[in-house]
């Protein structure tokens, strides 16, 4: 990520993709010298480098520079930033690293958390806040108070400290030299539950290539599992894979005899439970896939024994066409 710092004040800010300095409200950082404008410059990822440009009247300063309206200028580490002829602090680039998915302190000194596929926070057993990529680039917020898709500037607090959720955006150059490569193929994960005839006990497995993970039985596992009943009930009844399994979360707590909170709970506990279980190189599953008022069972292969009895064994990707069963392994 890349920083610049304030010579005066010492403040520290993290450059987004495109980050926009002035006087005018929409700025990413707001400038106070009289003579900025309100739209002073910019710098930009180019998908290399970092390139700071001037928009201003009063001009820009590049190591005591003025900068010409029309030039893109390579930061490097160590130069100095005015924004304006008399900006008598300026901003020193710190560092110049690519754009990252990242946590920014709000009001304290910790350290950005750079942000993984799948987070726990803080790490470990204690963990309050689960943060994972989701399908299409959704970054997915759980808490035992619920989840949530994150947008770009949203509030994460853990550890009774606030953070600031920054999003890394592509440039089109960067997209662009992407086209045509090749997918990253994962190895598919499935979940086998093992039911008790008498339903009080369940066990889960999880399966990620060759590799297996055993969960034991826990409360939260009876959630997981009427949920892929539900999906597995629907594709039963048509082929319509887009609305299978969905139920909205006050209905499936009714059903599970809990309170809506306490269910939230649960889904928390699921996801940080199998997060804490699989290796730092596996890829955590979306167990749950959640759109409005509602939630199901995620596009992952299943199967459930009842006592000795198979009940279900399904793949909700063997009902969609190959072109979308591709893009749901690659996603």
């Amino acid at each position: 990520m890349a920083i610049l710092k304030n010579r005066a004040t010492q403040r520290k800010i993290h450059l987004r993709t495109l980050h926009v300095f002035g006087r005018g409200r929409s700025s990413d950082t707001l400038l106070e010298n009289p003579d900025a404008s309100q739209l002073h410059a910019s710098i930009r990822w180019t998908g290399s480098t970092w390139e700071l440009h001037d928009h201003s009247r009063n001009g820009t300063l590049l190591d005591g520079e003025l900068l010409s309206h029309s030039g893109a200028f390579a930061l490097r580490v160590g130069s100095t930033i005015g924004f304006g002829r008399d900006d008598g602090s300026g901003w020193v680039v710190e560092d110049l690293a690519a754009p990252a998915n990242l946590l920014w302190p709000l009001g304290h000194d910790s350290a950005p958390v750079p942000l993984e596929r799948s987070n726990l926070l803080p790490q470990g057993q204690h963990a309050e806040v689960s943060i994972h990529c989701a399908e299409q680039g959704r970054w997915i917020c759980t808490t035992p108070q619920g989840s949530w898709v994150l947008e770009d500037g949203d509030e994460v607090r853990f550890s009774n400290q606030a953070w600031c959720f920054l999003a890394a955006q592509e440039v089109t150059s960067t997209m662009e030299a992407m086209v045509g490569a090749a997918p990253c193929i994962r190895p598919r994960t499935s979940l086998h539950f093992n039911v008790s005839l008498d339903e009080e006990h369940v066990r889960l497995q999880v399966q990620e290539g060759d590799r297996q993970f055993d969960l034991g039985e826990r409360t939260h596992h009876y959630a997981l599992l009427t949920l892929a009943r539900l999906r597995w009930a629907d594709a039963q009844r048509h082929r319509d894979s887009h609305a299978h399994g969905w139920v909205e979360l006050e209905r499936l707590a009714k059903m599970l005899g809990v309170e809506p909170g306490h269910l939230n709970i649960q889904i928390f506990r699921m996801r940080k439970q199998l997060a804490l279980a699989m290796p730092g190189d596996s890829h955590v599953p979306e167990l749950i896939e959640r759109r409005r008022g509602s939630l199901r069972f995620g596009c992952l292969r299943f199967s459930i024994t009842r006592g000795t009895q198979r009940e279900a064994d399904f793949d909700p990707l063997a009902l969609i066409s190959p072109i979308h069963a591709e893009e749901s392994l690659a996603a």
